[in-house]
């Protein structure tokens, strides 16, 4: 049986499991409510904030794509060993058919604190899980999705001084656009079918209205749109 996360005393974040269809604002307002309290609430509850943010990502996706008409009968919401093509790796967000192997495969990479150092390591795992999973399932859809606050600590446990992270978040938009649109099977296997990033105020849990750019194209709602078209395009179920 799977070890129970415990409590971290976190309202939004303890919430997020009980509430019948999260949506990405109920995610970054929870995110929020943990980057603010990180200095405090201690490696136990911290680790156990993360592990229930992400699940409650994985739900979201799940059924953000489900909203646009796919059944995606076998999908997993939380994390999934998969066999790839250099190793076995976990992937938070999956589907596998008798019939089709691994039809869908979504890495979540949230960056809740120390931006600066975090960004590029999270850029570069998911372009690893997409070459892994692409090598062995050419055909699967394999998606990305990177979260993070528009502010971060100045130091480590001080909690009087911010600083802005927008850009950092600019510099990522171009790197993880260019990860993305991978349209068919024969396409670069480092290249994802789809990249979001999220961006969010850490004292309202807001999204950015302007960040990532609309016309990036890397923004949830474009994230979400673009997978359900690749889904589609490789298992026809729309």
């Amino acid at each position: 049986m799977p070890t129970p996360v415990v409590p971290t005393g976190l309202p939004l974040v303890d919430g997020l499991s009980g509430l019948a269809r999260p949506t990405i604002q109920d995610y970054c307002q929870a995110a929020a409510q943990y980057i603010s309290a990180a200095s405090t609430v201690g490696s136990d509850r911290s680790k156990a904030a993360q592990i229930r943010l992400s699940k409650a990502l994985a739900v979201v996706t799940v059924a953000d794509l489900r909203a646009t008409g796919l059944t995606l009968a076998n999908a997993v919401a939380g994390e999934t060993e998969v066999g790839g093509g250099l190793r076995a790796v976990k992937a938070d967000v999956s589907e596998i058919s008798a019939a089709d192997g691994l039809k869908l495969a979504v890495e979540i990479k949230p960056v809740h604190l120390a931006i600066g150092r975090a960004i590029w390591n999270r850029f570069g795992d998911v372009r690893t899980f997409a070459v892994n999973i692409d090598l062995k399932f050419p055909f699967a859809v394999v998606g990305g999705i990177l979260t993070l606050p528009t502010s971060e600590r100045m130091r480590s446990g001080d909690d009087t001084q911010w600083r802005s992270t927008e850009h950092l978040v600019g510099r990522a938009v171009g790197r993880f656009t260019r990860a993305g649109g991978r349209r068919t099977e024969g396409d670069a296997p480092h290249l994802l079918e789809g990249i979001a990033v999220v961006a969010f105020d850490r004292e309202t849990g807001a999204v950015d209205a302007g960040l990532p750019p609309t016309a990036s194209g890397i923004r949830w709602a474009d994230f979400i749109a673009t997978m359900a078209e690749a889904y589609d395009a490789r298992f026809g179920e729309i």
